[in-house]
């Protein structure tokens, strides 16, 4: 009897080990930079590895995590990482995310090997200055159609407009197809400070074109912020340009003007070459990197 009862536990085990996963992935890169103010051009490398867990109860809904081996300890705290659950009812998702607005609207490509100091970024108000706290938030969609609300835990780090955002609340709606994509986000912050911002994109052929608008509210002052990017894309190989303006946003967390320049070239198998030139007009500074992109 004792056998029986240790072989049902034994296989009882194995099946719940059955129904979770955890998976390993990574990305990591080489190359040489020319950075903005710097005199030389140096070396720049990097390896990262992506934990993601994932399960599902008996009842049907699916939970999961995942977080980078470097933010292991901040994973521990909700300062890195995201812990998920989902069904019928959506999907709701703690941690280091995005805010509502910034997962709808998102920003335009980017260039570069390091991302040349990713001057095509957008400025969100939940965006943190480095670590951002935890923010909740809650998804669902039907179809094309996808809308994001969420918050920000009061007592958060300092936004990117460098106000003392207690609490930042979004929400994000968004309508997608195969071809296009119109998204709608807004976002209210403790201090007197709020964000709508619009971002389109649509694909003509080799042809990918994304453009966002976004103005803020800080106090009785306004902020205006537009960026642009074109992506050609043909067989293995892919040419990105970017504009971006936030001179209304310069001591709010913006860049200034700003363009870049950069393709990238797939060799199979996850290695990429990549290269880009990034210049800050406001700031009177460029950058240049040139090397190969792995992921795995």
């Amino acid at each position: 009897m004792k056998k029986v009862l240790l072989a049902t536990s034994i296989l009882a085990a194995t099946a719940g080990f059955a129904a979770a996963e955890v998976t390993l992935s990574g990305s990591a890169r080489m190359g040489v930079i020319d950075d903005f103010g710097a005199d030389n051009t140096g070396f720049t490398s990097r390896a990262r590895v992506v934990f993601t867990l994932s399960g599902e109860t008996d009842g049907g809904l699916s939970f999961g995590a995942t977080f980078r081996a470097d933010n292991a300890s901040a994973a521990n705290s909700g300062d890195a990482g995201e812990v998920f659950i989902s069904g019928a009812f959506g999907k709701l998702t703690m941690g280091d995310i995005d805010g509502a607005a910034q997962q709808v609207v998102g920003n335009v490509d980017g260039v570069g090997l390091t991302g040349l100091s990713d001057l095509n970024e957008a400025v969100y108000l939940g965006a943190g200055d480095g670590g951002s706290d935890p923010t909740a938030a809650y998804e669902y969609s039907s179809g094309a159609f996808t809308g994001i609300i969420s918050a920000t835990n009061p007592d958060n780090n300092q936004g990117a407009l460098g106000t003392d955002l207690d609490s930042t609340l979004a929400l994000g709606v968004k309508y997608a197809t195969d071809a296009y994509t119109v998204a709608l986000g807004y976002e209210d912050a403790d201090g007197d400070v709020s964000h709508i911002i619009l971002g389109a994109s649509a694909t003509f052929g080799a042809i990918s074109l994304k453009a966002n608008y976004g103005q803020a509210s800080v106090g009785a002052v306004d902020a205006d912020q537009y960026h642009l990017s074109a992506t050609y894309s043909a067989d293995a190989l892919s040419v990105t340009a970017f504009y971006t303006d936030e001179e209304d946003f310069v001591g709010l967390g913006g860049s200034g003007k700003a363009y870049g320049l950069g393709a990238s070239y797939d060799l199979g198998g996850g290695a990429k070459v990549v290269g880009g030139y990034a210049k800050n007009d406001t700031a009177d500074t460029s950058a240049v990197d040139l090397g190969v992109s792995f992921s795995f």
